[in-house]
C-alpha cells in the first residue's frame, strides 16, 4: 500500500499537466511500419563530398528519382534525372520501365536524347521473382546474379560475370566466366554481415585445349576499360599489367584465384593453339566481411537505406529485415544512417554518411515524398 500511496500525487500531477498544458505534449513517433495504404512517389538525394586530396568533380551531386505504378500496385516507370558530371551528357535524364510477366520482371532503361523526340535504350535487364516476391536472378550485360532465402532474408548470393565471343580465330561462339559466393548471416530478422571466401572461380571454354602444358591462365589486373587481349598482344601483357598468379599445364576447364579482395581483375587464357579467352571481373565492393548494425527499436518500412537502393533499382525489396538499416562496415568504407520519421510512421529524411579508409567522405541527404492510394 506504501508504493501505492506514493504514486498516487505524480499520477495526479500528470493527468493535470496533459488537462492544464496540452501544447507541452510532445509528438510520439511511431515504431510502427508505414500504413500500407502509401507509398513512395519520389525523392530526391544530395550528395556533398569532402576529399581529403581535391579532385575535379562537382561538390553536390542532385539525384532526382518519381515513381509511377500500375494497376497492381507495382512499380511501372521510374524518372531519374541528375547532375552527376560521371555520367555522359545523353545519360543524366532516364526513363526506366518494368514490365510483368508471371515470374518475369524486364527492365528497360532508356536515355533522353538531347536534340530528339525519341528515346534511345540503353540498357535491357531481366530477374527472376518467386512465389513471395523476392528477387531469384537477375540478368545484366555480362553478369548473372543468383539470390538465396532462409525466409525472406537472403542467405547466399552468387555472381558470374562472363564474357562471349569468338575463340581465337575460330567463328565458333564461346563464352569464359568468372564467379564468386557470398553468405549472410542474421539474428532477429537482421543481418549481421555477409562474408566471402575470396575464391573467385574461372570457367573456360571447351574448344581450348586443356591436356598437361597445354593451356595457361593468366590473373591480372588493373582491368582497363577497352582493352582487348588476343594472342597476337599477349607477350605485351606482362609489360602493361600486374601478373596476380598465372597457372600453366591446367587439366581442367576450371581454374580458381584464391586470397582476392577488392580489385577488378581480368582472367586470360591462351593454349598452344594460340586460341585466346578472357573474362573481366569488376570486384567493385566485393570484401572478405561486411557487417551490419540496426535500430532494434525502428521496425522495417519504406524508406530503410538498404530497401530504398534496392527498390530503386528493381522495383523490389530485396532486403526485408525486420527493423531499419543503421551501419555497413567493411574494410573499404563504413556507411552510418540516421532517419527523420513522422508523426504517421513514415521516413520522411535519410543521412547517410560513407567515410571510407582513407577519410574521404561522402554524405547523402534523401528526402522522400509520397502518396494514400
Amino acid at each position: 500500500m506504501k508504493k501505492i500511496t506514493l504514486l498516487y500525487p505524480l499520477v495526479v500531477l500528470t493527468a493535470l499537466s496533459v488537462i492544464l498544458y496540452p501544447s507541452c505534449k510532445k509528438i510520439i513517433h511511431s515504431n510502427a511500419p508505414t500504413p500500407n495504404n502509401v507509398r513512395l512517389v519520389s525523392y530526391t538525394a544530395t550528395t556533398r563530398t569532402n576529399m581529403v586530396i581535391p579532385v575535379a568533380i562537382a561538390d553536390t551531386i542532385n539525384d532526382n528519382y518519381t515513381f509511377t505504378y500500375d494497376a497492381n500496385r507495382r512499380v511501372s516507370q521510374i524518372l531519374y534525372t541528375t547532375n552527376d558530371l560521371m555520367y555522359p551528357n545523353n545519360q543524366r535524364s532516364q526513363t526506366i520501365t518494368f514490365k510483368y510477366t508471371n515470374d518475369t520482371v524486364i527492365k528497360t532503361t532508356m536515355t533522353v536524347p538531347l536534340n530528339t523526340f525519341f528515346h534511345t535504350t540503353f540498357e535491357i535487364d531481366t530477374f527472376l521473382v518467386n512465389s513471395q516476391g523476392l528477387i531469384t536472378t537477375i540478368y545484366e550485360p555480362n553478369r548473372i546474379t543468383n539470390y538465396e532465402y532462409y525466409g525472406q532474408l537472403i542467405d547466399r548470393q552468387r555472381e558470374t560475370f562472363y564474357h562471349t565471343a569468338p575463340i581465337g580465330t575460330s567463328s565458333v561462339v564461346t563464352t569464359t566466366t568468372i564467379s564468386d559466393e557470398r553468405t549472410y548471416n542474421s539474428v532477429n530478422g537482421d543481418f549481421l554481415n555477409y562474408s566471402f571466401n575470396g575464391v573467385l572461380t574461372a570457367t573456360f571454354p571447351n574448344t581450348m585445349t586443356v591436356s598437361p602444358f597445354a593451356m595457361r591462365d593468366y590473373w591480372v589486373f588493373p582491368t582497363l576499360p577497352g582493352t582487348l587481349y588476343t594472342a597476337s598482344a599477349h607477350p605485351d601483357l606482362l609489360d602493361f599489367y600486374t601478373v596476380y598468379t598465372q597457372h600453366g599445364g591446367l587439366g581442367s576447364y576450371t581454374d580458381q584465384l584464391s586470397g582476392y579482395s577488392a580489385f577488378p581483375l581480368t582472367v586470360f587464357a591462351v593454349d598452344t593453339a594460340n586460341d585466346t579467352a578472357y573474362c573481366r571481373y569488376p570486384g567493385n565492393n566485393i570484401y572478405t566481411n561486411e557487417s551490419y548494425t540496426f535500430y532494434t527499436t525502428m521496425a522495417n518500412r519504406i524508406g530503410d537505406y538498404l530497401q530504398l537502393n534496392s527498390f530503386t533499382k528493381w522495383g523490389n525489396n530485396l532486403y526485408r529485415n525486420n527493423h531499419l538499416v543503421k551501419s555497413i562496415s567493411n574494410s573499404g568504407y563504413t556507411t552510418t544512417l540516421t532517419y527523420n520519421i513522422d508523426a504517421y510512421s513514415k521516413v520522411t529524411q535519410i543521412t547517410a554518411k560513407i567515410v571510407d579508409s582513407v577519410a574521404n567522405t561522402w554524405t547523402t541527404t534523401y528526402n522522400l515524398q509520397y502518396e494514400t492510394f
